[in-house]
């Protein structure tokens, strides 16, 4: 019974993980927030969503864009990044990935 229950687990964990891969959506270009600066001191941005660290806009060009805003807490060191011509960006989160997320979900079944 325990072999046939982690062997449809694993079969479980394989088709969510190649569901998971066709399943990819094409989503806005990601670009790096040194440029996203770029495009709205050059009044190229026509909209902005910002979602916690995530900014999604478009530009003057229907061009749909996404960036990460970094966690840089002192204004004048991105200020010295631009001044210079320094390319920066901010890193996502880190997400839990499915096989975490199936471990912790099958755990009180395996216990």
């Amino acid at each position: 019974m325990g072999k046939n229950l982690l062997l449809w687990l694993v079969i479980a964990a394989v088709l969510l993980t190649v569901f998971q891969n066709f399943n990819v959506q094409r989503g806005p270009e990601e670009i790096e927030y040194s440029s996203f600066l770029d495009l709205v001191n050059r009044n190229q941005v026509t909209t902005v969503e910002v979602d916690g660290l995530t900014i999604r806009g478009e530009g003057i060009d229907g061009r749909q864009f996404e960036t990460i805003q970094p966690q840089i807490v002192d204004k004048a060191l991105i200020d010295d990044f631009l001044d210079h011509n320094v390319t920066f960006k901010g890193e996502r989160p880190e997400q839990q990935s499915i096989w975490t997320q199936l471990l912790v979900a099958s755990f009180p079944i395996l216990v």
